[in-house]
């Protein structure tokens, strides 16, 4: 009687384990995919400020060769390509997968340096849009990027290019209207670059034509 007794407790005993095992599992898993969706996000946000730092550098060294200010804002905007969104004229969806995307711009983002074609993507101008079904706010984020410059009494030029009110794609996923991840309603990531003003010895204006 008493093993019987003593087998029964060590059953139940045994589905309490296996309970308690099931649920720090969950919960294991849980705290990974939270770990996993921030270290995506950082690694986003990173991949954007090595973008827009080298987009600077490419900014002032056409500022700083006497380029005029048409041909800066391309130079910005062509290095901050990869952390720029979606292409949307051409339109996206003109291509069947996103070889046949990357390979067409190989071709276009030249002609559009040289100013033969026309090129935009949804974070240059405010051109993003928010499915609703995964973003709530009244107010969308709208990503722009912007270049201004300043010069020194070194002779030397300090460029910035900055995406203005970055987006975080994955947090948003999780958390729509940022209650958890609070963050400010814009969160800018910026790239500087500093270098020598050449234009200043050669061109009359100094580079500011």
């Amino acid at each position: 009687m008493m093993g019987k007794r003593t087998l029964k407790l060590f059953r139940i005993a045994c589905r309490d384990a296996s309970g308690q095992t099931v649920l720090e599992s969950m919960l294991c898993s849980i705290i990974l995919i939270i770990m996993l969706v921030g270290l995506l996000q950082i690694f986003h946000l990173t991949v954007a400020k090595l973008l827009t730092d080298y987009s600077a550098f490419r900014t002032a060294r056409s500022y700083c060769v006497g380029f005029r200010d048409y041909l800066q804002e391309r130079s910005a905007r062509v290095g901050a390509i990869g952390a720029s969104g979606k292409i949307i004229s051409p339109d996206n969806d003109a291509f069947t997968d996103p070889m046949a995307q990357f390979a067409a711009e190989e071709l276009m983002i030249p002609e559009y340096i040289s100013g033969t074609r026309w090129l935009e993507y949804e974070y240059w101008q405010g051109e993003n849009q928010y499915d609703p079904a995964y973003y709530d706010s009244a107010t969308p984020p709208r990503t722009s990027l912007s270049d201004n410059h300043s010069l020194n009494a070194q002779g030397s030029v300090v460029m910035n290019v900055t995406f203005s009110n970055y987006p975080f794609p994955f947090f948003d996923l999780f958390d729509k209207n940022r209650v958890i991840f609070e963050v400010d309603e814009s969160t800018d990531v910026v790239g500087s670059s500093r270098m020598t003003n050449h234009a200043s010895s050669y061109l009359v204006g100094g580079g500011e034509e």
